[in-house]
Protein backbone atom coordinates (compact mmCIF):
# COMPACT_ATOMS: atom_id res chain seq x y z
CA UNK A 1 0.00 0.00 0.00
CA UNK A 2 2.95 2.43 -0.31
CA UNK A 3 2.32 5.33 -1.79
CA UNK A 4 5.27 7.52 -4.22
CA UNK A 5 4.53 10.58 -3.87
CA UNK A 6 5.20 12.78 -0.30
CA UNK A 7 1.85 13.32 1.10
CA UNK A 8 -0.41 10.59 -0.79
CA UNK A 9 -4.28 11.17 -0.21
CA UNK A 10 -4.93 8.97 2.61
CA UNK A 11 -8.14 6.55 2.81
CA UNK A 12 -9.72 4.82 5.35
CA UNK A 13 -12.48 1.98 4.80
CA UNK A 14 -15.91 2.13 7.21
CA UNK A 15 -16.58 -1.67 7.21
CA UNK A 16 -14.54 -5.13 6.18
CA UNK A 17 -17.11 -5.42 3.09
CA UNK A 18 -16.46 -8.36 -0.25
CA UNK A 19 -16.16 -5.13 -2.81
CA UNK A 20 -13.56 -2.94 -0.92
CA UNK A 21 -10.76 -5.11 -2.62
CA UNK A 22 -11.95 -4.88 -5.98
CA UNK A 23 -13.63 -1.21 -5.51
CA UNK A 24 -10.82 0.84 -3.65
CA UNK A 25 -8.09 -1.81 -2.63
CA UNK A 26 -6.76 -3.45 -6.05
CA UNK A 27 -6.84 0.11 -7.56
CA UNK A 28 -5.37 2.12 -5.11
CA UNK A 29 -2.14 -0.57 -5.72
CA UNK A 30 -1.58 1.30 -8.80
CA UNK A 31 -2.11 4.84 -8.00
CA UNK A 32 0.99 6.82 -6.85
CA UNK A 33 -1.02 9.21 -4.90
CA UNK A 34 -3.31 6.68 -2.92
CA UNK A 35 -2.76 4.65 0.19
CA UNK A 36 -4.96 3.08 2.24
CA UNK A 37 -4.44 3.41 6.07
CA UNK A 38 -7.21 2.55 7.99
CA UNK A 39 -10.39 0.04 8.13
CA UNK A 40 -13.01 -0.26 10.65
CA UNK A 41 -15.18 -3.19 11.53
CA UNK A 42 -17.45 -3.57 14.06
CA UNK A 43 -16.17 -7.86 14.09
CA UNK A 44 -12.71 -6.53 15.57
CA UNK A 45 -11.81 -10.14 14.80
CA UNK A 46 -12.76 -9.88 10.55
CA UNK A 47 -11.56 -6.23 11.04
CA UNK A 48 -8.14 -7.51 11.85
CA UNK A 49 -8.05 -10.89 9.07
CA UNK A 50 -9.19 -7.90 6.75
CA UNK A 51 -6.54 -6.10 7.34
CA UNK A 52 -4.18 -8.59 7.37
CA UNK A 53 -4.68 -10.00 4.08
CA UNK A 54 -5.05 -6.54 2.26
CA UNK A 55 -1.81 -5.03 4.27
CA UNK A 56 -3.94 -1.95 6.09
CA UNK A 57 -1.92 -0.83 8.64
CA UNK A 58 -4.29 0.46 11.19
CA UNK A 59 -7.31 -1.32 12.35
CA UNK A 60 -10.44 0.05 14.55
CA UNK A 61 -12.69 -2.34 15.83
CA UNK A 62 -15.50 -2.54 18.27
CA UNK A 63 -18.73 -0.65 18.62
CA UNK A 64 -16.80 2.84 18.05
CA UNK A 65 -15.10 1.43 15.11
CA UNK A 66 -16.74 4.02 12.78
CA UNK A 67 -16.57 6.75 14.91
CA UNK A 68 -12.72 6.20 15.51
CA UNK A 69 -11.71 6.06 11.68
CA UNK A 70 -13.71 9.50 11.43
CA UNK A 71 -11.50 11.17 14.19
CA UNK A 72 -8.37 9.75 12.69
CA UNK A 73 -6.73 13.18 11.73
CA UNK A 74 -4.12 10.44 8.99
CA UNK A 75 -7.86 9.73 7.07
CA UNK A 76 -7.97 12.23 4.48
CA UNK A 77 -10.68 10.13 2.40
CA UNK A 78 -13.51 7.39 3.25
CA UNK A 79 -14.42 5.06 1.36
CA UNK A 80 -18.07 3.93 2.17
CA UNK A 81 -19.15 0.52 1.18
CA UNK A 82 -21.48 -0.12 4.21
CA UNK A 83 -25.33 -1.25 3.45
CA UNK A 84 -27.43 0.66 1.69
CA UNK A 85 -28.97 1.72 4.43
CA UNK A 86 -26.34 3.25 6.05
CA UNK A 87 -24.56 5.39 3.57
CA UNK A 88 -26.72 8.90 4.08
CA UNK A 89 -25.82 8.41 8.22
CA UNK A 90 -22.11 7.63 8.20
CA UNK A 91 -21.14 9.63 4.98
CA UNK A 92 -22.39 12.66 6.58
CA UNK A 93 -20.75 12.25 9.83
CA UNK A 94 -18.00 11.45 7.66
CA UNK A 95 -17.95 15.16 6.07
CA UNK A 96 -18.47 16.64 9.67
CA UNK A 97 -15.18 15.02 10.14
CA UNK A 98 -13.59 16.81 7.53
CA UNK A 99 -13.44 13.72 5.15
CA UNK A 100 -13.83 13.43 1.11
CA UNK A 101 -16.36 10.53 0.16
CA UNK A 102 -16.51 7.95 -1.89
CA UNK A 103 -19.83 6.41 -1.17
CA UNK A 104 -20.82 3.09 -3.14
CA UNK A 105 -23.70 2.76 -5.27
CA UNK A 106 -26.72 3.26 -4.94
CA UNK A 107 -25.83 6.85 -3.25
CA UNK A 108 -28.86 6.70 -0.37
CA UNK A 109 -32.08 5.15 0.03
CA UNK A 110 -33.47 8.35 -0.99
CA UNK A 111 -33.19 11.38 -3.08
CA UNK A 112 -33.51 13.84 -0.07
CA UNK A 113 -30.79 12.11 1.46
CA UNK A 114 -28.52 12.79 -1.15
CA UNK A 115 -29.81 16.14 -1.57
CA UNK A 116 -28.62 16.72 1.90
CA UNK A 117 -25.07 14.99 1.18
CA UNK A 118 -24.23 17.53 -1.50
CA UNK A 119 -25.49 20.31 0.22
CA UNK A 120 -22.73 19.23 3.55
CA UNK A 121 -19.95 18.72 1.47
CA UNK A 122 -20.73 22.03 -0.42
CA UNK A 123 -20.59 23.80 2.30
CA UNK A 124 -17.19 21.58 3.69
CA UNK A 125 -15.52 22.24 0.35
CA UNK A 126 -15.16 18.47 0.51
CA UNK A 127 -15.09 16.33 -2.73
CA UNK A 128 -18.13 13.44 -2.73
CA UNK A 129 -18.57 11.15 -5.48
CA UNK A 130 -21.14 8.14 -5.65
CA UNK A 131 -19.17 4.89 -7.34
CA UNK A 132 -21.19 4.32 -10.14
CA UNK A 133 -17.79 3.53 -11.78
CA UNK A 134 -19.21 1.55 -14.91
CA UNK A 135 -19.27 5.39 -16.03
CA UNK A 136 -15.36 6.17 -15.81
CA UNK A 137 -14.19 3.49 -18.19
CA UNK A 138 -13.40 4.36 -21.95
CA UNK A 139 -15.93 2.37 -23.43
CA UNK A 140 -18.94 3.62 -21.81
CA UNK A 141 -17.38 7.35 -22.89
CA UNK A 142 -16.77 5.66 -26.77
CA UNK A 143 -20.48 4.53 -26.97
CA UNK A 144 -21.79 8.49 -25.44
CA UNK A 145 -19.39 9.66 -27.87
CA UNK A 146 -20.78 7.60 -30.92
CA UNK A 147 -24.48 8.08 -29.59
CA UNK A 148 -24.29 11.94 -29.36
CA UNK A 149 -22.20 12.34 -32.55
CA UNK A 150 -25.14 11.91 -34.64
CA UNK A 151 -23.37 9.35 -36.87
CA UNK A 152 -26.39 7.60 -36.58
CA UNK A 153 -29.40 9.84 -36.20
CA UNK A 154 -31.15 10.62 -33.26
CA UNK A 155 -31.98 8.25 -30.18
CA UNK A 156 -35.68 6.42 -30.67
CA UNK A 157 -35.23 3.83 -27.95
CA UNK A 158 -32.56 2.15 -25.54
CA UNK A 159 -32.73 -1.11 -23.28
CA UNK A 160 -30.44 -2.96 -21.12
CA UNK A 161 -30.81 -5.41 -18.99
CA UNK A 162 -28.49 -6.71 -15.59
CA UNK A 163 -29.47 -10.60 -14.66
CA UNK A 164 -28.02 -13.06 -13.11
CA UNK A 165 -28.35 -16.83 -13.34
CA UNK A 166 -30.08 -18.25 -10.90
CA UNK A 167 -26.68 -20.99 -10.78
CA UNK A 168 -24.59 -17.42 -10.29
CA UNK A 169 -26.69 -15.82 -7.82
CA UNK A 170 -26.08 -19.31 -5.15
CA UNK A 171 -22.50 -17.97 -5.06
CA UNK A 172 -23.04 -14.43 -5.63
CA UNK A 173 -25.16 -13.66 -2.20
CA UNK A 174 -25.36 -15.35 0.84
CA UNK A 175 -28.79 -16.68 2.76
CA UNK A 176 -29.07 -13.20 4.95
CA UNK A 177 -27.71 -10.71 1.95
CA UNK A 178 -28.03 -7.27 3.24
CA UNK A 179 -29.65 -6.86 -0.61
CA UNK A 180 -32.45 -8.76 0.12
CA UNK A 181 -33.14 -6.89 3.69
CA UNK A 182 -35.75 -3.90 3.47
CA UNK A 183 -34.51 -2.06 6.83
CA UNK A 184 -31.12 -1.71 5.26
CA UNK A 185 -32.15 -0.89 1.55
CA UNK A 186 -32.21 -3.76 -0.17
CA UNK A 187 -33.84 -4.38 -3.56
CA UNK A 188 -32.68 -5.76 -7.08
CA UNK A 189 -33.62 -2.02 -8.43
CA UNK A 190 -31.33 -0.49 -5.61
CA UNK A 191 -28.36 -2.75 -6.34
CA UNK A 192 -28.41 -3.75 -10.30
CA UNK A 193 -30.84 -1.43 -11.53
CA UNK A 194 -28.85 1.44 -10.60
CA UNK A 195 -26.29 0.07 -13.60
CA UNK A 196 -28.68 0.02 -16.41
CA UNK A 197 -30.76 3.07 -15.30
CA UNK A 198 -27.49 5.39 -14.99
CA UNK A 199 -26.42 3.87 -18.59
CA UNK A 200 -29.17 4.51 -20.54
CA UNK A 201 -29.51 8.05 -18.81
CA UNK A 202 -26.14 8.76 -19.65
CA UNK A 203 -25.26 7.85 -22.80
CA UNK A 204 -28.82 9.46 -24.23
CA UNK A 205 -27.66 12.42 -22.53
CA UNK A 206 -30.60 12.29 -20.73
CA UNK A 207 -29.70 12.58 -16.97
CA UNK A 208 -29.95 16.20 -15.74
CA UNK A 209 -33.78 15.37 -14.65
CA UNK A 210 -35.58 12.56 -13.24
CA UNK A 211 -36.90 10.17 -16.29
CA UNK A 212 -40.95 9.99 -16.34
CA UNK A 213 -41.84 6.42 -15.53
CA UNK A 214 -43.94 4.45 -17.72
CA UNK A 215 -44.44 1.05 -16.39
CA UNK A 216 -42.73 -0.85 -13.72
CA UNK A 217 -43.27 -4.75 -12.27
CA UNK A 218 -41.98 -6.13 -10.27
CA UNK A 219 -41.33 -9.53 -8.62
CA UNK A 220 -40.96 -10.20 -4.70
CA UNK A 221 -38.17 -11.50 -3.33
CA UNK A 222 -39.32 -14.89 -1.70
CA UNK A 223 -37.78 -13.30 1.83
CA UNK A 224 -39.67 -10.28 1.26
CA UNK A 225 -42.00 -10.23 -1.28
CA UNK A 226 -44.10 -7.21 -0.75
CA UNK A 227 -40.67 -5.23 -0.34
CA UNK A 228 -37.91 -6.26 -1.32
CA UNK A 229 -37.97 -6.76 -5.47
CA UNK A 230 -35.86 -9.67 -6.55
CA UNK A 231 -36.69 -8.35 -10.08
CA UNK A 232 -37.92 -5.36 -11.74
CA UNK A 233 -38.69 -4.46 -15.50
CA UNK A 234 -39.39 -0.79 -15.97
CA UNK A 235 -40.49 1.39 -18.37
CA UNK A 236 -39.34 5.02 -19.14
CA UNK A 237 -40.89 8.16 -21.49
CA UNK A 238 -37.41 10.15 -21.91
CA UNK A 239 -37.05 13.45 -23.24
CA UNK A 240 -36.77 13.94 -27.11
CA UNK A 241 -39.32 11.65 -27.24
CA UNK A 242 -36.81 8.78 -26.40
CA UNK A 243 -38.68 5.32 -25.07
CA UNK A 244 -36.37 3.58 -22.83
CA UNK A 245 -36.74 -0.05 -20.60
CA UNK A 246 -34.65 -2.01 -18.11
CA UNK A 247 -34.72 -4.81 -16.80
CA UNK A 248 -32.91 -6.31 -13.44
CA UNK A 249 -32.62 -9.96 -11.67
CA UNK A 250 -31.28 -11.32 -8.92
CA UNK A 251 -32.13 -14.94 -9.86
CA UNK A 252 -32.98 -15.19 -13.44
CA UNK A 253 -34.64 -18.41 -13.58
CA UNK A 254 -33.85 -20.84 -15.85
CA UNK A 255 -35.29 -22.34 -18.98
CA UNK A 256 -36.22 -25.39 -20.82
CA UNK A 257 -38.30 -28.28 -19.44
CA UNK A 258 -38.97 -27.40 -15.86
CA UNK A 259 -36.55 -24.27 -16.34
CA UNK A 260 -33.38 -26.84 -16.05
CA UNK A 261 -31.58 -24.97 -18.07
CA UNK A 262 -29.69 -22.08 -16.61
CA UNK A 263 -29.21 -19.18 -18.91
CA UNK A 264 -26.51 -16.95 -19.43
CA UNK A 265 -25.77 -13.65 -17.59
CA UNK A 266 -27.69 -10.56 -19.17
CA UNK A 267 -25.63 -7.69 -19.39
CA UNK A 268 -26.85 -5.43 -22.36
CA UNK A 269 -27.01 -1.54 -23.34
CA UNK A 270 -28.74 -1.39 -26.64
CA UNK A 271 -29.42 1.75 -28.36
CA UNK A 272 -31.60 1.60 -31.39
CA UNK A 273 -30.96 5.08 -33.27
CA UNK A 274 -32.81 6.69 -36.67
CA UNK A 275 -29.91 4.96 -38.69
CA UNK A 276 -28.60 2.31 -37.05
CA UNK A 277 -28.43 0.37 -33.77
CA UNK A 278 -25.74 -0.06 -31.21
CA UNK A 279 -25.23 -2.85 -28.82
CA UNK A 280 -22.44 -2.79 -25.66
CA UNK A 281 -22.17 -6.13 -24.43
CA UNK A 282 -21.07 -5.81 -20.48
CA UNK A 283 -21.44 -2.43 -20.03
CA UNK A 284 -20.78 -2.78 -16.44
CA UNK A 285 -17.37 -4.70 -16.34
CA UNK A 286 -15.73 -3.85 -19.67
CA UNK A 287 -12.00 -4.44 -18.90
CA UNK A 288 -13.00 -7.87 -18.71
CA UNK A 289 -13.97 -8.13 -21.84
CA UNK A 290 -16.92 -6.43 -24.00
CA UNK A 291 -17.89 -5.63 -27.59
CA UNK A 292 -19.63 -2.24 -28.95
CA UNK A 293 -21.05 -3.35 -31.98
CA UNK A 294 -22.09 -0.22 -34.35
CA UNK A 295 -24.80 -1.56 -36.90
CA UNK A 296 -25.72 1.27 -39.61
CA UNK A 297 -28.79 0.67 -41.64
CA UNK A 298 -26.67 1.31 -44.75
CA UNK A 299 -23.20 0.24 -44.75
CA UNK A 300 -21.41 -1.66 -43.41
CA UNK A 301 -21.18 -2.15 -39.62
CA UNK A 302 -17.65 -2.68 -37.55
CA UNK A 303 -17.10 -3.58 -33.76
CA UNK A 304 -15.08 -1.52 -31.37
CA UNK A 305 -13.51 -2.49 -28.30
CA UNK A 306 -12.07 0.54 -26.26
CA UNK A 307 -10.10 -0.21 -22.86
CA UNK A 308 -8.19 3.93 -23.19
CA UNK A 309 -9.26 7.47 -24.17
CA UNK A 310 -8.26 8.19 -27.80
CA UNK A 311 -5.42 10.65 -26.79
CA UNK A 312 -4.15 7.57 -25.15
CA UNK A 313 -4.97 8.46 -20.81
CA UNK A 314 -5.49 5.46 -18.91
CA UNK A 315 -4.48 1.65 -19.58
CA UNK A 316 -6.07 -1.08 -20.73
CA UNK A 317 -5.18 -3.36 -17.35
CA UNK A 318 -7.47 -0.47 -15.66
CA UNK A 319 -10.47 -1.63 -14.32
CA UNK A 320 -13.57 0.68 -14.08
CA UNK A 321 -12.89 1.11 -10.38
CA UNK A 322 -9.28 2.52 -11.01
CA UNK A 323 -10.80 4.87 -13.77
CA UNK A 324 -13.40 5.86 -11.15
CA UNK A 325 -10.13 6.62 -8.48
CA UNK A 326 -7.97 8.26 -11.09
CA UNK A 327 -11.32 10.59 -11.23
CA UNK A 328 -11.92 10.97 -7.50
CA UNK A 329 -8.39 11.80 -6.87
CA UNK A 330 -7.75 14.38 -9.35
CA UNK A 331 -11.08 15.82 -7.67
CA UNK A 332 -9.45 16.40 -4.37
CA UNK A 333 -6.49 17.67 -6.19
CA UNK A 334 -8.41 20.55 -7.62
CA UNK A 335 -7.77 19.19 -11.02
CA UNK A 336 -9.97 18.53 -13.66
CA UNK A 337 -11.12 14.62 -13.77
CA UNK A 338 -11.22 13.29 -17.38
CA UNK A 339 -14.61 12.65 -16.37
CA UNK A 340 -17.19 13.35 -13.17
CA UNK A 341 -20.95 12.68 -12.46
CA UNK A 342 -22.71 15.91 -10.91
CA UNK A 343 -24.67 15.67 -7.87
CA UNK A 344 -28.04 16.76 -10.33
CA UNK A 345 -27.32 13.35 -12.24
CA UNK A 346 -26.63 11.23 -8.88
CA UNK A 347 -29.94 13.40 -7.22
CA UNK A 348 -32.40 12.48 -10.31
CA UNK A 349 -31.07 8.72 -10.43
CA UNK A 350 -32.50 8.54 -7.28
CA UNK A 351 -35.77 10.27 -7.57
CA UNK A 352 -36.29 7.85 -10.99
CA UNK A 353 -35.81 4.87 -8.21
CA UNK A 354 -38.37 6.37 -5.80
CA UNK A 355 -40.22 6.79 -8.87
CA UNK A 356 -39.96 2.84 -9.92
CA UNK A 357 -40.50 1.50 -6.39
CA UNK A 358 -43.88 3.90 -6.44
CA UNK A 359 -45.44 2.71 -10.23
CA UNK A 360 -44.55 -1.25 -9.07
CA UNK A 361 -46.46 -0.44 -5.67
CA UNK A 362 -43.50 -1.39 -3.80
CA UNK A 363 -43.11 1.02 -0.47
CA UNK A 364 -39.89 3.43 -0.77
CA UNK A 365 -37.04 2.60 0.91
CA UNK A 366 -36.43 3.78 4.29
CA UNK A 367 -34.93 7.42 4.89
CA UNK A 368 -32.32 7.47 7.32
CA UNK A 369 -33.08 8.74 11.25
CA UNK A 370 -29.72 10.62 11.28
CA UNK A 371 -30.39 14.45 11.68
CA UNK A 372 -27.26 16.60 11.01
CA UNK A 373 -26.98 19.35 13.24
CA UNK A 374 -25.67 22.57 11.32
CA UNK A 375 -24.71 24.41 14.17
CA UNK A 376 -22.92 21.07 16.23
CA UNK A 377 -19.86 20.88 16.50
CA UNK A 378 -18.55 18.71 13.27
CA UNK A 379 -16.80 16.14 15.61
CA UNK A 380 -17.39 12.28 14.50
CA UNK A 381 -18.58 11.81 18.23
CA UNK A 382 -21.78 13.90 17.62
Amino acid sequence: MASDTPSPLRFGILGAARIGPAALIKPAESHSDVVIVAVACRDEARGSQYARKHKIPKVYGGSRAYHDLLADPNVDAVYNPLPNGLHFEWSMRALEAGKHVLIEKPFTDTADEARQIFALAAEKGLVVLEAMHSRFHPAMQRVREIVQSGELGKVKSATSSLALPSLFSRFAFVKDDVRFQYDLGGGATMDLGVYPLAAIRYVTGTDTSPAEVTSAVATGHALDPTRIDRAMNATFALPESITAETAVDFCLPGWGPLGLLPRMVQIDLNISLEGGDIKFFNFVLPTAYHTIKIQPKRGRGRTEKVYRYADGRGDKSWTTYRYQLEAFVAKVRGKTPWMWIDPETTITEMETIERIYSKAGFPPRIPSTYRHEASADASPEQ
